[in-house]
């Protein structure tokens, strides 16, 4: 632990804030069951679906990871579906979760797994940043989100488009579109679903102790079937692989509802340049690996290197077949 950095403080304004936000949304989760019209249960159901796809394929796999390149239109989508969600910018959630990445497991780590669920989940977000918050963020290479006009106007105009696309439009729709009240829209469309997207969002960074395994922990877990609660190494394979656009951000390789989306978006010709680690691959940086002198970082890169060259490779033969 680093003794010379002062520890982080409560910020009680956001604690305050988060109370109020969660006991409102619970009273709007009880509306929307008790009260509301079906309609509205399957508007929230979308606008939440929508959020998830701005947080999970637009901030985490998009720009996060930059595990897949995007065409503008599915760019300006996902930047208003991740303002929908009512989290912050897109730059700042990036800057945040790719210093995750770069001191997982360490005191430097804004969402800790070391110190368990609670904190990884919920206390690291009522905390002050770090005072050395500034000299690390300029330790991330950010030059790839800062070029990115859609990012740029988001981060620069957050509060007036967040209180005009993720407030205002969704609370209005309901009360406009098929008379549903005023009291329940405000509370299911406002409160209750700020509730819902935040923790969303905050699991993407909590996910590991809910679905991760410990290096040693027997596989499959006895509880693999369990509801959702499917636990595997997939999370320690994603601190490792990043960019492998296949990696769920809920426990799942390879599937999902926001996978399956990527790869409709794919095939329709919206995205391209999908990276992953194939099998061919692995064994190659393997073989490297156990024959030289190649370190775990080295070959790391030499993965992302060779998934990079798999991606140009098909892109070529798309545009040649």
């Amino acid at each position: 632990m680093d003794q010379t950095v002062k520890k982080r403080d409560v910020n009680w304004i956001t604690v305050l804030w988060y109370i109020h936000l969660h006991a409102l949304g619970l009273y709007g989760l009880v509306l929307l069951f008790l009260e509301a019209k079906w309609l509205t249960l399957f508007f929230v159901i979308f606008i939440v679906f929508l959020a998830g796809l701005g947080l999970t394929l637009g901030a985490h796999r998009l720009w996060a990871h930059q595990s897949y390149q995007a065409s503008f239109i599915v760019r300006l989508f996902l930047v208003l579906a991740h303002t929908v969600a009512g989290v912050g910018s897109i730059y700042d959630w990036v800057l945040a979760h790719r210093l995750h990445h770069r001191y997982y497991g360490t005191d430097k780590d804004p969402y800790n797994h070391k110190k368990g669920f609670i904190y990884s989940h919920l206390v690291s977000n009522v905390l002050t940043p770090r005072p050395d918050q500034e000299i690390l963020a300029k330790t991330i290479d950010m030059r790839d989100v800062d070029s990115d006009g859609l990012i740029w106007i988001q981060r620069r105009l957050y509060w007036p488009l967040f209180v005009i696309v993720g407030l205002l439009l969704p609370i209005n729709a309901p009360a406009e579109y098929w008379d549903e009240s005023i009291k329940n829209s405000v509370f299911i469309l406002g409160f209750a679903r700020l509730a819902i997207t935040l923790n969303l969002s905050w699991l993407v960074n909590s996910a590991m102790h809910i679905w991760g395994m410990n290096p040693g922990d027997k596989y499959p877990a006895d509880d693999n079937t369990v509801f959702i609660l499917h636990k595997s190494y997939q999370m320690n394979y994603h601190y490792l692989l990043p960019w492998d656009s296949k990696s769920g951000e809920f426990g799942g390789y390879d599937s999902g509802c926001t996978t399956f989306v990527l790869k409709i978006w794919e095939i329709l010709g919206l995205v391209s340049g999908l990276k992953t680690a194939s099998s061919e691959d692995v064994r190659s940086v393997l073989g490297k690996m156990a024959t030289s002198k190649m370190t775990l970082q080295q070959a790391l890169d030499e993965m992302e290197r060779l998934a990079e060259l798999e991606t140009k490779k098909a892109k070529l033969r798309y545009h040649h077949g």
